[in-house]
């Protein structure tokens, strides 16, 4: 930083309480966390699912952009849902609602407080895209959304906490294989 840019900064936020500027002093400077990376990097989505008394549907949708790679799909109970009757949570696409985990059981049995799941250790939930030896589809390329859904029937309950976190990977270095 130049002697004028750090002057600049500082008549900018002089006075000013740090609560109130540091998000702004944080935002204006120019730093690219990712300068220099290269290769692939994992990023990750996670969408939170929070119980609310009285039955429902509570749907998050991710969106993945064209070109990625789906590299898991974790889902960690949180704290577990009490709604009267059943709180059962599916994830999918577009194409199968519950392509990577049926019928999840977020009252007790399936998924517990402290517990995940994930596309290695999917707890006996697998959907049809990760229930044989292969996960299909991971690549798309078109985007994609991938999409949680929690269903409560019952009309109390509203302790359950369940995250939903999609990790994947847009390559942006790619090599052609040769043909010998």
């Amino acid at each position: 930083m130049t002697a004028k840019a750090a002057a600049t900064l500082t008549a900018e936020f002089l006075g000013r309480d740090p609560k109130d500027w540091i998000q702004d002093l944080i935002d204006s400077l120019p730093v690219d966390l990712l300068a220099g990376i290269t290769g692939n990097v994992v990023q990750a989505k996670e969408a939170t699912f929070t119980e609310t008394t009285g039955a429902g549907v509570y749907t998050a949708s991710l969106a993945l952009p064209a070109g990625a790679t789906l590299v898991d799909v974790i889902i960690n109970g949180v704290a577990l849902w009490n709604a009267t009757t059943s709180a059962t949570l599916i994830v999918g696409d577009g194409t199968d609602p519950d392509g990577y985990y049926t019928a999840v059981n977020l009252k007790a049995t399936d998924l517990l407080a402290g517990e995940s799941l994930s596309f290695a250790l999917a707890g006996g939930k697998a959907g049809a895209y990760i229930a044989n030896s292969q996960v299909s589809p991971r690549y798309s390329a078109t985007a994609r959304n991938i999409i949680g859904e929690v269903t409560t029937v019952g009309a109390a309950g509203n302790a359950g906490r369940t995250r939903m976190t999609v990790l994947y990977t847009v390559s942006t270095v790619q090599t052609a294989a040769s043909k010998a």
